[in-house]
């Protein structure tokens, strides 16, 4: 079974190249085959040769030009959206990990959570304050930039005076930690933001690309030996017509 599949395919591509070397040879048997008109062929074939070279090559040249612009165009691009993420996550730190809760104050690494508020550590200001009267524990934040104070009621029978001003202690240590950490943030982030504007800046790469594109367009486009090719092989048509009465491909 696999030698008469074998005969097939065999057969079948025979088939297919006679019928391609017809196509390219048109007029009948003789012409396409005989060496008496083996002259004759090789003319008609050089010509079309030296079209699908001059085609070939331009079609390279400016294929390679273009990807030197898609190259260049990626990576002005590439540099830009990194050091715009880089940006992003220090002017928005996350939250970080969950350090210690009170009631509804839930304190993270970078953020406390009040409810379903978020406030950032750095510049929050913490105060906390006694009413012994109804043994009452108050926590004032005052984050920025706002600064509008925001006030936590802690009951005693359920939030222990003394565990209040722990948390309110822890929280505003963080806060402290925190400021440290925003000013070397904001160093970088003056550092990132002049990248920035120097990575925009920096389309000269670019520009050269698409510069030596356009170049290699105009010089293909106004180059005279396609032309003359396309004429020879337009003549060698001619004479293989006139020679078969059928005009090749």
């Amino acid at each position: 079974m696999s030698a008469i599949w074998w005969l097939v395919v065999v057969v079948a591509l025979g088939v297919g190249w006679l019928a391609w070397r017809l196509a390219q040879f048109p007029g009948g048997w003789a012409y396409a085959f005989h060496e008496q008109y083996r002259a004759d062929r090789e003319a008609l074939e050089g010509a079309r040769g030296a079209v699908r070279q001059l085609n070939g090559t331009a079609r390279r040249e400016v294929q390679q030009a273009q990807t030197a612009v898609t190259r260049a165009e990626k990576a002005y691009r590439s540099r830009i959206s990194r050091v715009e993420a880089e940006l992003q996550q220090l002017r928005m730190p996350s939250r970080g990990d969950h350090v210690d809760q009170l009631g509804q104050l839930v304190l993270h690494e970078h953020a406390l959570l009040i409810g379903d508020d978020e406030v950032p550590l750095a510049g929050l200001q913490v105060r906390f304050d006694l009413a012994r009267s109804t043994h009452v524990s108050y926590v004032y934040l005052t984050p920025q930039p706002d600064g509008r104070e925001r006030l936590e009621r802690f009951a005693g029978d359920e939030f222990p005076e003394d565990s209040v001003r722990q948390f309110s202690v822890r929280i505003q240590n963080a806060a402290v930690t925190a400021n440290q950490l925003q000013a070397l943030r904001d160093v970088d982030i003056h550092k990132l933001e002049a990248e920035l504007r120097e990575a925009r800046e920096a389309t000269e790469p670019v520009e050269t690309a698409r510069e030596l594109l356009e170049e290699m367009r105009a010089r293909h486009g106004s180059d005279p030996q396609l032309p003359k090719a396309r004429a020879a092989l337009d003549d060698a048509r001619d004479v293989w017509q006139e020679l078969t009465g059928r005009r090749p491909l």
